[in-house]
């Protein structure tokens, strides 16, 4: 049977997508020490590449891929249009390959398939990393950028720029902003337990501990940010006496909003809500709903410009959208731990 590169890389302890780069001469896409490995390797298995295939491969450098967490969530739509409207101004070609829903096999996968087609750039959005995708694309020049997902104290994501907004900042302000109006007993529903939801629940904890206020552990309930699974989330909630709910998604509010409904829960009367993204979700319900807001279309802009520029990390500004389902309490109540 003849070696292949799996087969190449199983030796070598490297991904596929390094030996394809290694034996197809990518200039500045390895380190000289790994070259030096692959090829003896290869030269003592016997190995032969496919030179018409390699030269094929060779003309996609106005290519960029973006790798997609299929969240159950709309967050991504005007991020894709601002990465679609970008890379065409700047002359250059995208498409999307899916990750699953925080699925190591198929990211790794999805990076792998990217690197063999030798495209411009990679641009991942709300993408974590595990340690395989991480290793992978610390071997490869190409260059990458995160989209709305960071990490500045895990060691993985240690050298890998990033465009996203400030989620610990996220949590903070809508806190705050219920806190301000006179809301003490807030919950957060529907984070998950990755970077992104680890760092609003600090910002939330932070803002609570800033006021005197405890968080209470099961003042947080988990989820997946979607529609569907959330549906029993405020029914487990209920017994609480909460004030407010900050919800991790629009999609986790509008499936709140829709219990409270069967629950005979008045929204912003009984019980009031923020959520966290701010898209044309928060406008088409029923009532409408206040929102820390992010700008997914410029994240988009910004990702691609510092993907071709070679600029440096930035957070995208968030704000809070005020309508209609956050009430004023006349009193702040009494303090109940």
């Amino acid at each position: 049977m003849k070696p292949t590169i799996k087969d190449i890389a199983q030796r070598a302890n490297v991904s596929t997508a390094t030996v394809s780069r290694v034996l197809a001469k990518k200039e500045k896409s390895y380190r000289p020490e790994t070259a030096a490995k692959i090829e003896a390797i290869a030269k003592e298995l016997g190995y032969k590449k496919n030179i018409a295939a390699a030269e094929l491969a060779a003309h996609s450098s106005k290519l960029i891929a973006v790798i997609l967490n299929n969240t159950q969530t709309n967050f991504s739509n005007d991020i894709i249009a601002a990465i679609q409207a970008e890379t065409d101004k700047a002359g250059y070609q995208m498409f999307i390959l899916y990750a699953g829903n925080h699925d190591s096999r198929l990211l790794n996968q999805a990076i792998s398939v990217a690197l063999e087609r030798h495209v411009a750039g990679i641009l991942l959005v709300a993408t974590s990393l595990d340690e395989q995708a991480a290793m992978t694309l610390r071997e490869t020049s190409t260059p990458c950028r995160l989209v709305s997902v960071y990490d500045e104290n895990d060691p993985k994501y240690t050298g890998f720029k990033f465009i996203s907004s400030d989620n610990e900042k996220i949590g903070y302000l809508a806190t705050n902003y219920l806190i301000d109006h006179g809301q003490q007993r807030i919950g957060l529903a529907g984070i998950d337990r990755s970077s992104t939801g680890e760092q609003r629940l600090r910002g939330y904890q932070q803002a609570m501990c800033e006021h005197g206020l405890v968080p209470h552990r099961d003042w947080v309930v988990y989820g997946d940010y979607s529609f569907g699974p959330q549906q029993n989330i405020l029914k487990g909630l209920a017994s609480k006496n909460l004030d407010a709910i900050i919800t991790a998604s629009d999609m986790v509010a509008v499936g709140l909003i829709k219990e409270a409904r069967l629950l005979n829960i008045r929204i912003p009367e009984d019980l009031s809500l923020v959520s966290i993204d701010g898209t044309f979700l928060c406008d088409i319900t029923i009532p409408t709903i206040t929102s820390v807001t992010q700008d997914f279309y410029q994240m988009g802009v910004l990702a691609v410009r510092s993907l071709l520029k070679d600029q440096d990390s930035q957070f995208v500004p968030v704000h809070i959208t005020a309508r209609n389902s956050v009430r004023l309490l006349a009193e702040k109540p009494s303090l109940q731990n």
